[in-house]
């Protein structure tokens, strides 16, 4: 009954909005969001939840960007978002064969990879012309290096700190395979403290993989499949790792929920153990997550599927607490990254191509 409401009140809404042609800066405002805030909070009382801070849109930060297809974003230990885009490049129906291999044969001559001022959302410093074909994901580790995937050439790589040639290659170059060395359409990495990493392969392999800081493979976990089991992934899109929780937290796109499993980072054995499922957070597919102090942001649903969303659930048991956007709404939100310090909230967009920034009313209550 709670789902049906949620999803009757952004059907609400959104009718409104069209059929009354309500201006686009007033389409989606703050009464919106609170009142599915209300509907959260009534599911939630007399359930323990814990106090959390509400996202607002920084109003029209990193508008005139003017970059392609911004397929990732992350946030580097200066605070600054880091985005992967396409540029003049597009994935549609013609992009990959039967046998996923990209059909485009040049490299993108543009530079992919752009460091945001966290401020003014404006572009400090950009790199990456003539490396890659299909960006996709995008991870700033606490030491700055940048991992990156590539779903054309399936690949991952590994750039560190101010460098723009990377120091760790995974991968074979326009080779996709679902073997050990080799990965098809890799979508995420996530990075631990110690170095060790995991990779979401991704669009056909449906598998995490671990490897040691060195990149050599340590374990695998899962297959494609939607029978709701928890090895079953279809289309693990973004990863989130909670050191601290020994967490590893999955969007599972096509399965339409946030998984979360033991890392193994305290006990080997405990990798791929699953602790934590959130279904259907707003109805949609679920894109992409990010964690912080003991809860998952992530973005779910597209224009197409009726309503796009933020949603904050809690880590431990994935009760909602909280939904949220930018007052016109989201269209297809693609990627989220929180700010180390939990004061900030990044979302990159896929049609149209576009970076929101949100504060959190009160980063204390994370």
């Amino acid at each position: 009954m709670f789902v049906l409401r949620l999803v009757a009140a952004i059907w609400c809404c959104s009718y409104l909005a069209l059929t009354r042609k309500i201006p686009y800066y007033d389409t989606f405002d703050d009464d919106f969001y609170s009142e599915l805030r209300n509907l959260l909070e009534e599911h939630q009382s007399g359930k323990g939840a814990p106090p959390v801070a509400h996202p607002r849109e920084v109003r029209g930060w990193g508008e005139e960007l003017g970059i392609g297809q911004v397929a990732g974003v992350s946030v580097d230990p200066d605070g600054h978002p880091v985005v992967f885009h396409r540029g003049g490049r597009v994935w549609d129906y013609t992009s990959f064969n039967s046998t996923h291999h990209y059909q485009e044969a040049a490299p993108l001559d543009d530079d992919v990879v752009v460091v945001l001022d966290a401020q003014t959302g404006l572009p400090l410093r950009s790199w990456g012309r003539g490396k890659f074909l299909l960006p996709h994901g995008i991870t700033v580790d606490a030491q700055g290096n940048t991992w990156l995937t590539d779903v054309g050439l399936h690949q991952v790589f590994k750039f560190p700190l101010d460098a723009e040639e990377p120091s760790l290659t995974l991968g074979h170059a326009r080779m996709p395979g679902s073997g050990d060395h080799h990965f098809c359409k890799p979508t995420s990495v996530a990075v631990a403290a110690s170095g060790e990493f995991f990779v979401a392969d991704g669009y056909c392999n449906g598998r995490i993989l671990r490897f040691h800081a060195d990149g050599a493979l340590m374990a695998q976990f899962g297959h494609m499949g939607s029978d709701g089991s928890s090895r079953a992934l279809y289309v693990p899109h973004g990863l989130a790792l909670d050191d601290s929780r020994d967490a590893l937290c999955v969007a599972d796109r096509e399965n339409r929920r946030v998984l979360c499993l033991r890392a193994g980072l305290r006990h080997v054995d405990d990798f791929g153990e699953a602790f934590m499922t959130l279904q259907e957070p707003n109805q949609g597919r679920v894109f992409d997550i990010a964690t912080v102090n003991g809860v998952v942001v992530g973005v779910a649903g597209s224009e197409d599927e009726g309503a796009a969303t933020g949603f904050t659930a809690d880590l431990s048991n994935g009760k909602l607490l909280d939904a949220w956007g930018p007052l016109v709404g989201f269209h297809n939100p693609h990627a989220v990254a929180v700010s180390r310090d939990g004061s900030a909230i990044y979302v990159s967009e896929i049609g149209p191509n576009r970076i929101w920034k949100f504060l959190l009313e009160s980063p204390a209550a994370y």
